[in-house]
């Protein structure tokens, strides 16, 4: 998707959260906003809003040095779901349909975001995890995702924060032996990166990154290898909304897993509301 007039404040009000949050030196927080407003001002609309949110995150990087901001922030987040898990393991086996279930938890997980949600608070995931249980889902778009993964040779999964990373692996351990994992190749936001590979419980199968910062797959940053990977899958799997944005018009057999987390991505979806559900298919 291209970036709409509405994601520009939002973008400039996150990083104005950030540089609170990175520095606390009055001069680098100034900087970062001039600086920010003036790429602002320039802002290309053919780009998508994770490539966009590269720009700025490039420039708190090099005002403050801070390389990995949201570092403790994905280190609890990754504690708090593998102490979750064997719970949600068991609360599988209690439904019927496992497959649900798990697709059901795996999207939950998608509320750990520190980057479309400022005020987000690991206290209350666990929550507002368990509640997708109670929450509409397209059970015909859940099966047609059952019935392509049974199918394909090669499928990528692409991963994206951390914390929800843990339980995409209920998801993922089924399929193991077909299943490439892709996640960025630098720290932005709590996106997973190689360094959270293994204590996600996610080294079970090979993975690539992205060799880039976006908080999303850009076709124009990602290395070669890379995109010969998702380029070469039978079917991509697309975790959170940040890969949305970025490959909602991937020509490839794709299905998006996310959780709506803003108005102008609710209305590109269409009959949907903040908060929803979304197994999303296309190309199939």
């Amino acid at each position: 998707m291209k970036t709409t007039f509405d994601c520009i404040p939002c973008i400039v009000s996150h990083v104005v959260q950030v540089a609170k949050m990175v520095t606390e030196d009055d001069d680098e927080r100034h900087e970062i906003i001039k600086r920010t407003l003036a790429e602002a001002v320039n802002t290309n609309l053919n780009m998508t809003p994770p490539e966009q949110a590269r720009l700025f995150h490039k420039i708190i990087k090099e005002i403050t040095g801070v390389h990995d901001p949201y570092l403790d922030a994905k280190d609890r987040s990754t504690e708090f779901a593998l102490e979750l898990l064997p719970l949600l393991r068991e609360e599988i086996k209690r439904h019927d349909n496992e497959f649900e279930a798990v697709v059901r938890l795996v999207i939950g997980g998608n509320i750990i975001d520190y980057g479309a949600d400022h005020a987000f608070d690991i206290k209350d995931a666990k929550r507002r995890i368990l509640e997708v249980f109670d929450m509409q889902l397209d059970l015909d778009e859940v099966e047609k995702l059952h019935e392509q993964l049974e199918r394909a040779d090669k499928v990528f999964y692409m991963a994206d924060n951390c914390g929800e990373a843990v339980f995409d692996r209920l998801l993922i351990e089924r399929y193991d032996s077909k299943i490439t994992l892709g996640v960025r190749g630098e720290p932005i936001l709590n996106d997973i990166t190689p360094r959270e590979i293994k204590r996600s419980g996610l080294n079970m199968v090979p993975h690539v990154h992205t060799g880039d910062m976006t908080p999303g797959v850009s076709m124009t940053h990602s290395s070669p290898e890379f995109l010969n990977e998702i380029r070469n899958a039978d079917l991509v799997v697309s975790k959170g909304q940040g890969n949305f944005e970025t490959l909602n018009e991937y020509d490839r057999p794709i299905f998006f897993l996310l959780r709506v987390k803003c108005a102008v991505i609710a209305d590109l979806i269409g009959n949907a509301q903040l908060g929803d559900l979304q197994v999303i298919s296309k190309n199939i």
